[in-house]
Parts: structure tokens; C-alpha cells; sequence
């Protein structure tokens, strides 16, 4: 019995020092704005957001505005590993919706890589998308 414990130990042990970390770059902006249309439109832009054990990065949080991708400190994982999906989400606390695309099926094994991505933000007026890549690593 001692011997079973000291396995399941381990084991959850192992398994909450493992290191997912998503390093982002965002290149292009696009705003929607609901109220004027002729406000819509797209722009070029250099925004990072980086990511670690789903807490954005002290890096991150320091950056400038122009340069920091998100508000948000927090994000909870979307959806159930075990469902093959072609896109992973993660939304942070201030309601941004980080999206990564990828091959049917590969959330089940585990992102670990290269991802087109989008960073979603919305209010009552305006909808803004930064579209770029992010890498994906799990140590």
C-alpha cells in the first residue's frame, strides 16, 4: 500500500511540474467598430502576449501598451482534451479569447508548436482581432 501511495505521488507530482508556456506574435489588427462602420478597418501592428502555466508572463505585463497584447493576467483552457477539435481557446479575465488552429486531433495529444492564432477583444461598440502565430512548448 505504501508502495501504491508513493507511485501516485509521483505521478501528481510529475504531472503539475510540467510547463506549458505560448509565446505570441501579433502582427495584424482588425477593428470592427458597430456603431461607425466607417471606423472598421485594418492596421499593422508588433504585440506580444506570453503565457505560462496559463498566467500571462511579468514580460508581458510590463510591455507598453502598444506592444502588450492583452490586459488579461489569468486564462482557463476551453473544452475537454479528448475531443479533437481544429482550434484550442483559452479566455483571460478580462474577456479575451486567445484561438490557435490546428490539425483535427491534435489538442488530444497536446499542442506543442508553430500556430496561426487570434486574440479576440469586445465591447457593445467594437470588436477588435490581432491575428498573428504563437508557439506552443509543454516541458
Amino acid at each position: 500500500m505504501q508502495i501504491l501511495v508513493f507511485i501516485l505521488l509521483s505521478i501528481t507530482s510529475a504531472a503539475s511540474a510540467a510547463t506549458e508556456s505560448i509565446e505570441c506574435l501579433f502582427t495584424k489588427f482588425h477593428l470592427a467598430n458597430h456603431i461607425n462602420p466607417k471606423m472598421t478597418g485594418y492596421s499593422v501592428i508588433n504585440q506580444s502576449l506570453s503565457l505560462i502555466n496559463l498566467k500571462t508572463s511579468e514580460a508581458t505585463l510590463k510591455l507598453q501598451g502598444d506592444k502588450r497584447a492583452t490586459n488579461s493576467t489569468t486564462w482557463v483552457k476551453q473544452g475537454k482534451g479528448n475531443f479533437e477539435s481544429t482550434v484550442t481557446s483559452y479566455i483571460g479575465n478580462f474577456g479575451e479569447i486567445l484561438t490557435l488552429e490546428h490539425i483535427l486531433g491534435e489538442n488530444s495529444k497536446g499542442l506543442n508548436g508553430w500556430y496561426n492564432a487570434s486574440l479576440i477583444s469586445s465591447n457593445v461598440n467594437t470588436t477588435s482581432t490581432s491575428l498573428g502565430k504563437c508557439l506552443v512548448k509543454n516541458a
